[in-house]
């Protein structure tokens, strides 16, 4: 199926832009303004790369307890371009913030419409039924900056392939948001390889049900399972079993290693694969695939 490919760092500058002269906002402010509160930490991570610092005035952007805040370019500049706005500066705190803050942005809250999408996706989602197939992938991406880089590690009859891709990202990391910022990558790299997908992130253990092994799973048509490195939510039983809102959504083998199905398959048979691949331990495939994708980087830093 299809599903929303937005480039939420154009949508965001965009925002930003419509800041008033002589006017401030809050990283809260724009986060609520793409519809989630939860993008606060994400706000502040592309005003600091914001490559345009003239065009997109993100010096504007100020804390909520009237902290002026960092700035690429430095906090005194910071500061030399608020006062010229006419923004009165004492000690690092802005002294006129409520006469001068913006809230009154024309937006259409892009992530309060994936989250709507996501509860879509995830009432297609099939977690019933067994996979005793013997060949499997493992898919991992690793970033820096807007650039990620994905691999894919295929293992069937006692051999393993590897796959990789280079590919820019339009969308930051955004707790709950990951399928809009991986599914591309997965897409590509899982083009004409028959096999259980192992991904590294959770599937039905998400707010919505919709993680990142479920949002790729659904979309691509494909049977997956998550694997993820940290319990994202939820409480562990005593049995290991996850369970959030008297559901049992993951299970964890260990502390590193939370397991849910994605798709296509029931959280049962999910444990029992990743049991037996890793036995009780996170899986060799997984470990592979994330060093592949450390390696692609590294390769490409400067020295």
């Amino acid at each position: 199926m299809n599903y929303t490919h937005i480039n939420l760092y154009d949508y965001f500058y965009g925002l930003v832009k419509q800041i008033p002269e002589g006017y401030i906002t809050t990283y809260g402010e724009l986060a609520k303004a793409l519809g989630d509160i939860r993008a606060a930490r994400a706000v502040g991570y592309m005003l600091s790369i914001n490559e345009d610092p003239d065009g997109i005035p993100c010096y504007k952007v100020v804390h909520t307890d009237r902290r002026m805040g960092k700035y690429a370019l430095g906090v005194e500049e910071k500061a030399r371009r608020l006062r010229k706005d006419g923004i009165i500066i004492s000690n690092g705190m802005v002294e006129n913030f409520n006469e001068r803050f913006f809230s009154d942005f024309k937006t259409d809250y892009p992530l309060a419409k994936l989250q709507e999408e996501q509860e879509k996706i995830a009432s297609m989602a099939d977690f019933a039924g067994d996979r005793d197939e013997e060949n499997y992938a493992a898919i991992d991406v690793s970033y820096e900056g807007r650039t990620g880089y994905g691999a894919l590690v295929y293992y069937d009859s006692g051999e393993y392939m590897v796959k990789n891709l280079e590919m820019k990202v339009n969308f930051p990391y955004i707790p709950g948001y990951l399928g809009y910022r991986e599914s591309p990558f997965i897409e590509k790299l899982s083009v004409n390889v028959d096999a259980l997908l192992l991904i590294d992130a959770n599937g039905l253990l998400h707010p919505r049900k919709c993680g990142l092994a479920t949002f790729a799973g659904v979309v691509l048509g494909r049977a997956t399972i998550g694997v993820a490195k940290s319990l994202l939510m939820g409480k562990i039983d005593d049995t290991g079993y996850v369970v959030y809102n008297n559901e049992k959504l993951g299970y964890a083998i260990n502390k590193h290693t939370i397991v849910s199905p994605g798709n296509m398959i029931s959280l049962e048979s999910s444990i029992k694969k990743i049991k037996l691949l890793g036995k009780n331990k996170y899986p060799a495939i997984l470990k592979m695939v994330h060093n592949e994708t450390v390696a692609m980087r590294k390769r490409r830093l400067p020295s």
